[in-house]
Parts: structure tokens; C-alpha cells; sequence
């Protein structure tokens, strides 16, 4: 499918997701180049890929009545969650595109799980309520984990080995809640940023370990 086509399938689609409330309005133009770029570029199954994210991610903020994303996501968090990864699969790297996606929805997991939890842990201030910035909690842990893990499945539908995406996507969120602290310390911070370096490094964890393994 030629980019052009693509590109406005993407749009087509992210305009749908936008009428259902999965995307905040005007958002639609963030989820053609994510969207579009992967399915130029990789076919369907990447695609798919992109779907099974943005499924996963509204599926857990909208379960989670505390989540500040349950109106959906804006144009900016889309590009922060997966500019990166279109960009890793455009310059012909699966496994960047996987890692960086297992990141995005480890890191998603991890925050929606780990605000239920009666309490969490912060690097600094010790013992904090649940949801605070940077904070990581039991249960959010092992929705971080279980959310990289959810991304193996479609390392086989590329055909990549599947150690290196869950390590990225696992990297990455961690990453994600270290870099936390600094949309404490400097008001310029802000959440994209730190998205879109945390999906940038796990995608980059997951290409560099399937070019050791490989």
C-alpha cells in the first residue's frame, strides 16, 4: 500500500476513534502518521500491531475511574506513545517498533493498574498515595511486566525473536517513571517528553539486544 493511501487510512481510522472517544478531538492527524507510517511500511500485522495498543491502553483507562485519560488520549501523547516506534519500523527495524509499543503499554499498565493500589513507593519521599508521579507500587509492577510480555505475541507475527521486546518494553517503563522526576523538578517537563524518551529507549534496549542475540 503506497504511504499516501496509508496515511489516509490511518486518518480514517483515527477520525472513527476519535467519534468513540478512544482519541480527543483533533487527534485524528497524530494517529495518521503513527498509524499510517507502520502500515506503509510493515503491512497489516504491523498495523495490527498499532490497534492492539490503542485497544489495550483505552481498555485499561476506561476500567480505571481514577485515570486522567478516560476522555482518550490527545495528539500529543499519540505521537509520545508511537512517533517512535513508526520511525524505528520506517528505518527497518521490527524490533525497535516492538520494543518501543511494549514500553508505551507497560508504562500504560503500570499507571492505571498502580493508581488502584492503597499505596506507593516514591524514590525520594518514601511511602506516598497511589498515583503519585514517579511512584511505583506492587501491583503496578506487575502490570508493567505482564504489559511488555503482552507485546511477545507479535514479535512471532514478525517474525523477530520475542526476549528482546519484552526487555525493552520493560526498560522503557522503568525508565519512564525514573524520568518522572523530573516533570517534578522543571515545569518545561512534561508528560509527553517523558513518553516519548521512554518509548524511544525501549525501542532502542530491543534493537540493540536482537543485534547482540542475533
Amino acid at each position: 500500500m503506497s504511504v499516501a493511501l496509508s496515511l489516509l487510512v490511518a486518518f480514517g481510522i483515527g477520525y472513527l476513534a476519535e467519534l468513540a472517544g478512544w482519541l480527543r478531538p483533533r487527534a485524528a492527524w497524530a494517529a495518521a502518521l503513527v498509524g499510517g507510517i507502520p502500515l506503509a511500511v510493515g503491512g497489516l500485522p504491523a498495523a495490527l500491531v498499532v490497534i492492539f495498543f490503542v485497544a489495550a491502553g483505552t481498555a485499561a483507562s476506561r476500567l480505571n475511574p481514577r485515570s486522567r485519560d478516560r476522555a482518550g488520549r490527545t495528539a500529543f501523547q499519540v505521537l509520545a506513545n508511537g512517533l517512535p516506534a513508526a520511525v524505528g519500523l520506517a528505518l527497518g527495524s521490527p524490533a525497535f517498533f516492538l520494543g518501543a509499543y511494549a514500553a508505551a503499554l507497560a508504562d500504560t499498565l503500570a499507571t492505571e493498574v498502580g493508581s488502584r493500589s492503597s499505596w506507593a513507593w516514591h524514590p525520594l519521599r518514601g511511602r506516598v498515595e497511589s498515583g503519585t508521579n514517579a511512584a511505583v507500587s506492587g501491583i503496578g509492577t506487575l502490570a508493567l511486566v505482564l504489559g511488555a510480555f503482552w507485546m511477545a505475541p507479535w514479535a512471532f507475527v514478525l517474525g523477530i525473536p520475542a526476549g528482546p521486546v519484552v526487555l525493552g518494553g520493560v526498560a522503557g517503563a522503568v525508565w519512564d517513571s525514573l524520568l518522572g522526576l523530573l516533570e517534578d523538578r522543571y515545569r518545561w517537563w512534561g508528560n509527553d517528553l517523558t513518553n516519548l524518551l521512554a518509548t524511544g529507549l525501549g525501542g532502542f534496549v530491543a534493537w540493540a539486544v536482537s543485534r547482540l542475540t542475533g
